[in-house]
């Protein structure tokens, strides 16, 4: 595995920051009306359709990180795109086969539909027919979904959408109702693949949270001093600064041993999401307390991490289940290394 980037890489996560830096409509807007696209929504969609999609459902050879490093650099400006949400589902329908055209390129945009009401984890756990799924993102504005079950995945036109009250109105969620697959296909690695796009999100959140933080204490003054030189504020920012980073390298490798098929990549799939939702919601909350009584107000921008770390760590599996998940899986692979 590579240590640092690859200038390609670098390109792709400049030029993304650049549009997210530019967006006009953000998670804010959200709060007093209903969600619209932002602009970069068309473009992210159409031009960065191809990163990370396997050769084999249509893709260039892009590798997973491609596609991760767009994802992180969105989720740190809490961008309202469609475009995370799209790319996992193309992930998740990887092994459907060559995808369309226009859904490779944006024109048809996909969602993943995965979670099962009162199930913790992937819907692949559950019998094929329970069609129901919960916590879809932006089910009502795309144009198709992506399910999985225990015999695999397919893609479905929703048979029915109940729009949900959105902790993150930025994020619109819905349950669903998924008309019966006429043919399924193995899912490989695909809800893996879509699972580290999400935790990828979730690293961005973190460091936006942890850079408007620590923008803060670099500016506001108590008794004669930036709040920033004080211990109690700069332990808190660097406590979450290392969860970040220790998840977005977590995400990142688990990425690499995923793409190379390695043993151990089931087991680093699920720390990698759940590191990365945990180190989302601390830092959000760090956030919080970093401003004080002004960090609780809904004039303060704190609250929208926060909002969006905790709808992030709820879809594609629950933080709770994937730690869970991680430790059943190591547990096992040292039994068998034990036998």
């Amino acid at each position: 595995m590579r240590a640092t980037f690859t200038q390609d890489q670098l390109d792709i996560e400049k030029t993304v920051r650049a549009l997210a830096e530019g967006e006009d409509v953000g998670s804010r807007a959200t709060l007093t009306a209903p969600w619209t696209a932002p602009a970069c929504d068309a473009v992210l969609l159409r031009d960065f359709g191809l990163l990370g999609v396997p050769e084999s459902a249509g893709g260039v050879g892009s590798s997973l990180i491609d596609l991760l490093v767009a994802v992180e650099a969105l989720g740190e400006h809490l961008v309202p795109s469609r475009f995370p949400a799209h790319a996992a589902a193309v992930q998740l329908a990887a092994g459907v086969g060559t995808l369309p055209d226009e859904v490779l390129e944006g024109r048809r945009v996909l969602t993943p539909a995965v979670d099962v009401p009162a199930h913790s984890g992937w819907g692949d756990r559950v019998p094929n027919d329970l069609l129901i799924r919960t916590l879809v993102r932006y089910a009502a504005q795309a144009d198709a979904l992506v399910g999985l079950s225990a015999d695999g995945v397919w893609i479905a036109d929703p048979a029915g959408i109940a729009p949900r009250v959105s902790f993150d109105p930025s994020v619109p969620l819905s349950d669903v109702t998924l008309t019966q697959p006429e043919q399924v296909a193995p899912a490989g690695s695909g809800v893996q693949r879509a699972t580290l796009v999400a935790a990828a999100e979730l690293c961005g959140v973190a460091q936006g949270a942890i850079e408007l933080a620590a923008g803060y204490a670099r500016t506001r003054e108590q008794f004669g001093r930036v709040i920033g030189s004080f211990q109690a504020v700069a332990f808190q920012l660097a406590e979450a600064a290392t969860m970040r980073k220790a998840a977005w390298d977590l995400t990142l490798y688990a990425a690499w041993a995923v793409e190379l098929g390695r043993p151990e990549a089931a087991a680093q799939v699920h720390a990698a999401k759940a590191a990365a939702g945990k180190a989302a919601v601390f830092a959000a909350e760090r956030c919080i307390q970093v401003h004080g009584g002004m960090g609780i107000t809904m004039e303060a921008d704190p609250h929208l991490y926060l909002r969006r770390a905790f709808v992030l760590d709820a879809v594609l599996g629950r933080g709770s289940w994937h730690r869970r998940r991680a430790g059943e899986l190591r547990v096992a692979a040292r039994r068998t290394v034990s036998t």
